[in-house]
């Protein structure tokens, strides 16, 4: 969701992706709101955290979500 208070637009979010099996962190910038994950190992747990950002700089991370890949 966007955020409740806006001040200024938002240019972008950053993607914060953790392989929980090795503890490897990813980060990627994602321009849109939605973003499509690739070349993800099957049967591997992940935690993902987001943030929004603008001109003034990165807001606050969201929580940390787990999630789990499936089979091919």
């Amino acid at each position: 969701d966007p955020p409740s208070y806006r001040n200024t637009p938002i240019q972008g979010f950053r993607l914060f992706l953790t392989d929980r099996a090795t503890g490897r962190e990813q980060t990627l910038e994602v321009d849109g709101r939605s973003y499509c994950l690739e070349g993800l190992r099957k049967f591997t747990e992940y935690s993902l955290r987001f943030l929004a950002f603008n001109h003034y700089g990165p807001g606050m991370t969201s929580e940390e979500v787990t999630v789990t890949t499936l089979s091919d």
